[in-house]
Order: structure tokens, then C-alpha cells, then sequence
């Protein structure tokens, strides 16, 4: 059985909880899935194939999921791999977030160059203002990202089976 470590970082939550879905649909498609933060001190070589996510920050993974991705990268070389970001930019300019998601998985991969990447999508977050520093409220006064969850949950679970022959083993 394919066994899938899905590696995420997490702000608010908002990520696990779309990692934990992921995790769902790749067992129900009788692969065997796990969930787990990236700082958790996680073993590549206990796993044929990875899905790594993070929420995007002004055009960066959280430091943690990063740190994973290149750190582990000669780890995972030759096993599948698929990159996930969530961001709330999607929702103000889905083509600004495309572009965000690309440039900083192109640069990964760049310092990173091990992993086989087969899949890499960028999905519409949870904002919610009140768990914001106080300097990125002033910032989000000028340009208000809209309140509430923005997770598109068919998306994701599309996506996740979409990787199931992508991880299958032969």
C-alpha cells in the first residue's frame, strides 16, 4: 500500500484543515494518508510520495514548510510529490495568486531540485481579520480581503483524488 505523508505548516488552521482533508481522500481511495506538521519531525523515507502545503505570505511558504520542502528534498528525490498553497489573494485577483503560487514553487524547485513534482495547485483561504498583527490590520484597512472561508471543498477533494494514480504504486 502507497503510503502519502501529507506535510503542511500552519497559521490558523485553515491549512491543517485542508491537509486533513487531503489526508481523507487518499485513504478512502484505499492509499494509506497522514497528516502532519511540518516541524514534526517527519521521515522521509518512511513514505513513496508526499503532498507538502502552506498558507502563502506575500509570495512565500510559512518558514517551516519551506525549510521542509528544501531541507528534505534529496530525501524525497524520485518519489511523487505535490505542492499545495492556500492564500487569500485568489480572492481579490485569482490570476495575482496564480502567479504568486508559480513564482515561489518555481523558486523552490530551483533551490530544491530532488523532488518529483507532479502536482502543485494554490487554493482560496479562511481570513479572518481578528487573527491578523496588529500592523497587517492597518495594511488590510487600505486594501479590505473579504471576511470569512473562502475554501472551495469540491476543488480540493477533486484534487486530491486527481493525485491518487499520480502516488499508486506500479
Amino acid at each position: 500500500m502507497t503510503r502519502v505523508l501529507i506535510a503542511y505548516a500552519t497559521r490558523f488552521g485553515s491549512t491543517h484543515e485542508i491537509a486533513s482533508a487531503i489526508a481523507h481522500e487518499l485513504n478512502a481511495a484505499g492509499l494509506n494518508a497522514h497528516a502532519a506538521e511540518t516541524s514534526s519531525g517527519l521521515v522521509p523515507e518512511d513514505y513513496d510520495a508526499f503532498v507538502i502545503g502552506s498558507p502563502l505570505y506575500g509570495g512565500t511558504w510559512l518558514p517551516s514548510a519551506g525549510m521542509f520542502a528544501a531541507i528534505m528534498a534529496e530525501r524525497m528525490k524520485g518519489k511523487p510529490v505535490a505542492l499545495f498553497s492556500v492564500g487569500t489573494l485568489m480572492l481579490k485577483s485569482p490570476a495575482r495568486g496564480q502567479a504568486e503560487h508559480r513564482e515561489f514553487i518555481g523558486g523552490l524547485v530551483e533551490v530544491a531540485p530532488g523532488p518529483n513534482v507532479v502536482a502543485d495547485i494554490v487554493f482560496s483561504g479562511y481570513f479572518d481579520r481578528s487573527n491578523l498583527p496588529w500592523w497587517l490590520r492597518i495594511i488590510d484597512r487600505f486594501a479590505p480581503t473579504p471576511q470569512g472561508d473562502h475554501r472551495n471543498w469540491p476543488e480540493i477533494q477533486a484534487w486530491a483524488k486527481s493525485l491518487v494514480p499520480k502516488f499508486e504504486s506500479p
